[in-house]
Formats: structure tokens, sequence, C-alpha cells
């Protein structure tokens, strides 16, 4: 699945593809560049941290299931911004399926 494919889906404005150092690889949407630079390492940063405290759950839970983390969800009041993997998009919490487009962020990371 392409990023345009994810672009089309109701209330994504922006979705981008991003290296492990949090710089953009391709990117689409009605975000200006900087500002998809700045989700891209919003995006990276967020995906380090929740990696690291998913692991020191499995570890103090002693539960298996919780590591590693498969994508996380950050929703404010009114857009949202989903990630799986090395993609992350920007969401209208107005519109939309989040659990459509989490799907296919783990698909488009997939590939």
């Amino acid at each position: 699945m392409s990023l345009r494919k994810i672009l089309v889906l109701d209330g994504v404005t922006a979705v981008c593809r991003f290296r492990d150092d949090g710089a953009v690889m391709e990117a689409q949407g009605m975000l200006p560049p900087d500002l998809m630079e700045r989700l891209a390492h919003f995006a990276q940063w967020y995906r380090r941290m929740v990696s690291g405290n998913t692991d020191l759950l499995s570890l103090f839970s002693q539960m298996r299931g919780w590591s590693p983390s498969q994508g996380w969800v950050v929703k404010g009041a009114s857009m949202t911004v989903c990630s799986h993997g090395n993609m992350v998009c920007l969401v209208d919490n107005a519109q939309g399926s989040l659990n459509e487009i989490m799907r296919a962020l783990a698909e488009t990371a997939h590939e």
C-alpha cells in the first residue's frame, strides 16, 4: 500500500515514512515540509519512548506479548497522530476510523 492509499482514507491529512534517525523518506499530504519533518521526528522519538516503556513493562510484569510494541496513537482535542513502525499520519478526529488507519499503516510499514 502506498502513502497515497493511506492519504485518501477519511480523516488523514498527512502521512510519511521516516528513517530511524527521524528524517523523512517520503511524504504526502497537506503539511508544509518543515511540519512534516517535525512530525517525523516526533514519531521517531515517541516510538523510542514507547519501546522503552513496553520493554520495562514486559520485564517487570513477567507477562509475554508486550514487547515489541506494534504501534501507538496520541489523541488530541481535534487531531490524532497514529504510527506503526516507520510510518506516521495525522488524522482529523471528526473523520476517519482509527482501526482502519492503523491497519493500513501496519500493512504499509511491512511492505
